[in-house]
């Protein structure tokens, strides 16, 4: 089994859903892209201004 296809395994498990490797993969990189995001305004906003 490939990494994959085990993450999409276990995110329907865990949701409860049917989504296709190619959706898990999608919502993968936009969580991710969104904590990257969130991550930078949170250094930017609340950490370096009080350095």
């Amino acid at each position: 089994m490939t990494l994959r296809k085990w993450i999409n395994t276990n995110i329907n498990k865990f949701l409860g859903t049917s989504f296709t490797m190619r959706e898990t993969e999608i919502m993968t990189l936009g969580a991710t892209f969104t904590l990257i995001v969130v991550a930078y305004l949170l250094m930017y906003n609340v950490i370096f201004p009080n350095i």
